[in-house]
């Protein structure tokens, strides 16, 4: 069985790879690491994102992901940008989504709640039509809808995201324990289609086999979360699953690559 990572990160200890203080070899050779790992859990295809883009720029990060040349080194592998509303402004967005295309981007996610904006704010909303246009993939974190701290999701904003953008693929990333907090999600799996789950949080007995039975395998998609998580925890709950091998080709691999083939970039 063969994997496509939807959620993959470049931490600090790969910012060599864009930094111009380090020789070419030693940046083939981290390189090299980087794909023997992806092969050694057989995940032919992912999607990494720079740790940077959260914790420090958005603007600045995404642009030293770009400088790792990953994407050109590493057959199959894509970029995830990291997005706040003043990416509307700050470029002639159209045209960034488009740039980003050509760069290997294929995803892009917002953190709200990290990088203090509303998921529905002003820009935001100008944002999703955009991407709504070209159906281009949205992330965002469950954990990041927790406006007050205390495990109040602002659920309706989300919503309201969803009902303005039937066109955007929208994916939720759970953690374990945010996975406790189903049922302020489960209405939104039942009413939007355009609503997917990344999986690499569901560690518990019977939790895909259970939203399998739900909502069906085609809203599940794969993530190993690494390296949060090691890969192989994950590949290993979808290769051990107690559901159709069908059913496990649709979420390791199949969902999300119909899902990027679907981007509609002229």
């Amino acid at each position: 069985m063969i994997f496509f990572d939807l959620n993959n990160w470049v931490d600090s200890k790969h910012y060599y790879l864009s930094s111009d203080l380090y020789e070419k070899k030693e940046k083939v050779r981290g390189i090299d690491d980087i794909k023997e790992k992806l092969g050694e859990n057989d995940i032919a295809k992912a999607v990494v994102t720079s740790k940077m883009a959260v914790d420090y720029d958005w603007d600045v990060g995404n642009k030293k992901l770009l400088k790792t040349c990953l994407g050109e080194e590493i057959e199959g592998l894509h970029y995830g940008f990291i997005l706040t509303p003043d990416a509307y402004y700050t470029y002639d967005f159209s045209k960034y989504v488009k740039e980003a295309y050509k760069r290997k981007v294929r995803l892009f996610r917002v953190f709200p709640k990290r990088q203090l904006f509303y998921v529905n704010d002003y820009y935001m909303k100008k944002i999703y039509k955009v991407l709504a246009g070209y159906r281009f993939p949205v992330m965002i974190d469950l954990k990041q809808l927790d406006i007050t701290g205390n495990k109040y999701f602002d659920i309706d904003a989300l919503q309201k995201v969803l009902e303005e953008n039937t066109d955007l693929p929208f994916i939720l990333e759970t953690s374990l324990k945010q996975c406790m907090f189903s049922r302020f999600y489960f209405p939104l799996l039942e009413r939007y289609k355009n609503l997917y789950i990344e999986v690499s949080g569901m560690l518990l007995y019977d939790q895909i086999e259970g939203y399998v039975e739900k909502f069906g395998s085609e809203r599940l998609i794969f993530g190993t979360n690494h390296p949060n998580i090691p890969m192989g925890i994950n590949t290993n709950r979808i290769i051990f699953a107690q559901i159709s091998e069908s059913d496990k080709q649709n979420i390791a691999f199949d969902n999300l690559d119909k899902i990027m083939k679907e981007i509609e970039i002229a």
